[in-house]
């Protein structure tokens, strides 16, 4: 994966494009932090691809709440005690 600054995208495209078909991704950055990732595509592909990274953001968002759960101790609770706090802030809630 190369990293290329920001600027090339505007200067030089065709170069990044030749970059992006040969490596399989690149990351841009700006002033020298990551911004983006451009990863290749085609008319055949786009949808799958664009699903394929909106469920790899999906999984790491449950990962994280289940680290989450985990260090708070939640992950233990039992199906009743689930029930009774989400009981317990829907009665708050319409207060």
């Amino acid at each position: 994966m190369k990293i290329i600054p920001s600027r090339d995208l505007v200067a030089s495209p065709a170069k990044v494009w030749k970059l992006l078909a040969a490596e399989g991704s690149v990351v841009i950055t700006k002033d020298g932090k990551p911004r983006g990732i451009l990863l290749p595509t085609s008319d055949l592909t786009l949808v799958e691809d664009l699903q394929d990274q909106i469920r790899a953001r999906a999984r790491r968002a449950v990962s994280e709440l289940r680290r989450q759960a985990a260090r708070r101790g939640t992950d233990k609770l039992s199906a009743r005690e689930i029930d009774a706090e989400i009981g317990m802030v829907r009665r708050n809630r319409s207060r």
